[in-house]
């Protein structure tokens, strides 16, 4: 146990706590939000000083993560097996016992002065910790700006990223930004989320059918069909571009390691998730779609015929599992959205800060001008208050019945709790 353990602590209770508000009352505080934030300037000053006085941190264990952006380790020096075997002194290792045609005698060559080692900085650390919540708090303004998460979630996402000791993503350490793994994390703890509302969702109607799960479901089916050729496409350019940066890596290992380290798994499948529809719309282009399953068949009958140690037919089948993993999120991810993501209110009961179903604004199409000037497009955050009164108004007045659809919400302030 080292002291990062109290940050990691913390961030664990701070997140388990957000995700019980959220599943209780539908809302992650800002009252949460300040105290955790409160947390981080106390923990870094703490830190900062027991780094000060000595005190043992990660940092001694892993010394890039108090060095500047820029900064290496000098690589260790190679072992010498003879040595590791006890044929010959450590002294002595390195020593030939006739120098080669122009090389001077062991004892006379001149010594190599290579500098210590940079040593770790408190200040490094702040600094990565500052660069790593900023890119945390822009990739959450993203997902909520695109829709994907309430505000709460982004806020949240962005102070658990400072809460988290930079030590604590050792075994996946991207120097600019560690913090994907827990966004890895929580789409994965996501994707278990949504299976298993699904699995009780298909049992529920197995015994107890009700119309409206039934046309759901068909509905599901409906969606599948009607997209399985674009979840295709899509499957088949994301095979390709992991191939390509597969090779990119084994080509160019030396310098992607020393200057973008992206060396981490994760990494790889968040940035081919984020990349998988613009990839998708973009292969339906038949100038790019096919040379794209051209050189994909091609190359999966090249290693086939010519396997090597880091391509053949085994390489190949793990890729495509992987990916296909990829598209199953994906399908399961928008069939929830699509068709399932929804419950009936009482058009009375209808509340600020709720969020509309598709099968909602489905109907409210029909009044485009609403959509566009009386009501306006409804935020991540839900409905405000005067959109309440416009939508009730109007709902009304066209005899739509009495209740509408909303939305029910992903989870993600449980799925963030997951992940951390």
């Amino acid at each position: 146990m080292t002291i990062e353990t109290v940050a990691s602590a913390a961030a664990v209770v701070m997140a388990g706590a957000c995700a019980l508000t959220d599943f209780l009352w539908g809302k992650v505080y800002n009252k949460a939000i300040t105290w955790g934030m409160a947390f981080v300037v106390l923990w870094l000053a703490g830190y900062g000083a027991w780094h000060a006085l000595g005190g043992r941190t990660a940092m001694d264990d892993f010394p890039e993560l108090g060095l500047w952006f820029g900064q290496q380790m000098p690589a260790p020096p190679p072992v010498d097996p003879e040595v590791l075997l006890g044929l010959r002194s450590a002294a002595d290792s390195g020593k030939s016992v006739m120098p080669g045609p122009g090389e001077p005698w062991p004892d006379e060559r001149p010594a190599t002065a290579e500098g210590p080692p940079p040593e770790p900085k408190f200040q490094a650390y702040l600094v990565r910790v500052a660069a790593n919540f900023g890119l945390a708090f822009a990739v959450g303004f993203g997902l909520w700006w695109f829709g994907m998460w309430a505000a709460g979630d982004a806020k949240l996402f962005a102070v658990l990223a400072a809460m988290v000791p930079l030590g604590a993503y050792a075994n996946a350490f991207w120097p600019f930004f560690p913090s994907y793994v827990l966004l890895f994390n929580t789409f994965v703890a996501l994707m278990a989320l949504l299976v298993a509302e699904l699995v009780v969702r298909f049992a529920r109607q197995a015994v107890r059918p009700t119309p409206e799960e039934a046309e759901a479901w068909k509905a599901a089916w409906t969606w599948i069909r009607g997209n399985v050729k674009n979840l295709a496409i899509g499957f088949v350019g994301v095979v390709f571009l992991f191939l390509v940066i597969r090779t990119m890596r084994m080509l160019t290992r030396d310098l992607l390691t020393s200057y973008t380290h992206i060396t981490g798994s994760p990494l790889i499948y968040m940035l081919l998730f984020l990349v998988f529809h613009p990839l998708s719309r973009a292969m339906r282009r038949p100038w790019v779609g096919w040379p794209i399953a051209v050189a994909t068949v091609g190359f999966i009958a090249y290693v086939a015929l010519f396997p090597t140690p880091d391509y053949n037919l085994g390489t190949v089948l793990h890729v495509g599992a992987l990916m296909l993993g990829l598209v199953v999120f994906l399908i399961v991810y928008e069939l929830y959205l699509n068709v399932f993501d929804y419950r009936p209110v009482k058009v009375w009961e209808l509340r600020p800060r709720m969020l509309l179903a598709r099968k909602t604004l489905e109907i409210l199409k029909e009044d485009q001008d609403l959509v566009d000037r009386k009501m306006g497009p409804v935020g991540p955050d839900g409905l405000a208050p005067e959109q309440v009164e416009t939508l009730r108004r109007w709902w009304i007045d066209r005899g739509k019945g009495g209740r509408l659809w909303i939305c029910r919400t992903i989870p993600f302030a449980p799925a963030l709790f997951l992940g951390t």
